[in-house]
């Protein structure tokens, strides 16, 4: 993944939520799944979207990004105070310390909005939305790939390792996107069979 806006600091997110609310102010409030793409073009960002990535990602935009012990109630926290913008992630998750990184990210975008003038979330719907953000940045950065790892795979002259490249190449992506739908509630299962309460990404 490549974070390659030409803003960085604390204004590269105002910067984002400036150009979304231009380029879709006459569709207002966007989808999150529009946002998601835009973010990942605003961003340039390529790949699976790893923990490290999304932590440099965080540095690039001034955002203090801590992996700890957090309450056995959450499994990631934002807040914004001052000049300063902060998130943090609960170090027990498994498999989705990445989706928990970009639901609180999703939230922290939205104090941006706001102070613009253009909130987009409701009180009611503001978790919803998140987690629906959170899946569709790192599904949208993955898809970036797709068209170069097709021409890939067609270059290859021999007709059946063509097929047999395309197959395995299918049900590659169809695992990964399942993995990303999933892995959240996979990592609810867990801690419940830990005998653990449910927590939640706020």
């Amino acid at each position: 993944m490549c974070c390659e806006s030409k803003i960085s600091g604390l204004d590269a997110l105002v910067a984002f939520c400036e150009s979304v609310g231009a380029k879709r102010a006459s569709e207002w409030p966007p989808t999150e799944e529009t946002l998601a793409q835009e973010f990942v073009e605003h961003f340039n960002l390529h790949g699976m979207a790893s923990l490290n990535e999304l932590k440099e990602f965080c540095a690039s935009s001034a955002i203090i990004l801590r992996i700890e012990s957090l309450s056995k109630s959450l499994w990631g926290y934002n807040r914004r105070y001052q000049d300063k913008r902060e998130i943090l992630i609960s170090e027990t998750q498994l498999l989705t310390k990445e989706h928990t990184l970009l639901h609180e990210l999703r939230e922290l975008i939205e104090y941006e909005f706001r102070d613009l003038g253009m909130p987009i979330c409701t009180h009611a719907d503001r978790e919803e939305r998140a987690e629906r953000f959170a899946f569709s940045v790192r599904m949208h950065a993955f898809g970036r790939h797709i068209p170069g790892l097709m021409d890939c795979l067609d270059s290859i002259e021999s007709t059946w390792r063509r097929r047999v490249a395309h197959v395995l190449s299918f049900l590659f992506i169809m695992v990964y996107l399942a993995g990303l739908l999933l892995s959240p509630r996979l990592e609810e299962i867990m801690e419940q069979r830990r005998g653990r309460q449910p927590r939640l990404r706020g």
